[in-house]
């Protein structure tokens, strides 16, 4: 018995020394992948979108070529100008006709004709724009501007 006793003990000893051995090896690694990560710049890992676009020099464009990307580039930003203004447009009438539908909706729904109309009175499905543009001419404005300065009354108070 103490021969299988000893031949178990060196069993176990002898795998110890191997799981031992590799978790070790394993540390080591890991100890040395964080080392390379260390040594790796930031600018390496995460390179600049602007060094993978533009790969040709600027100083090696002469004026003609120098016209034609400054063209390109305004009207690559005009399009996306016009890009955003559209999409902006679109959200708005969206907007306008989901909250039409749910005011019709929701008068529509009122259980009377007479609440049904003061809803629709208080509530318009659809927004009415007062235009409120200047009546006066300059000389009119003028004339308003100076009556309404005068304190005194005196250029509007006239015996006869």
């Amino acid at each position: 018995m103490s021969a299988k006793e000893t031949k178990m003990k060196e069993s176990a000893s002898k795998k110890e020394t191997e799981s031992h051995a590799s978790q070790e090896k394993a540390v080591s690694q890991q100890l040395t992948a964080k080392e390379s990560r260390k040594e790796v710049s930031h600018s390496q890992k995460y390179p600049k979108n602007t060094v993978l676009i533009l790969q040709v020099p600027i100083k090696s464009l002469d004026c003609k070529q120098k016209l034609e990307r400054e063209k390109q580039e305004n009207l690559i930003g005009q399009l996306k100008a016009a890009e955003s203004h559209n999409k902006i447009q679109n959200m708005r009438l969206r907007y306008q006709t989901m909250r039409a539908e749910e005011i019709n909706h929701l008068i529509s729904s009122q259980p009377t004709a007479r609440k049904a109309i003061r809803l629709e009175a208080l509530l318009p499905p659809h927004q009415e724009y007062i235009n409120l543009k200047d009546t006066l001419d300059k000389l009119e404005r003028r004339r308003v501007e100076e009556i309404m300065s005068d304190e005194t009354g005196l250029t509007i108070n006239r015996l006869l």
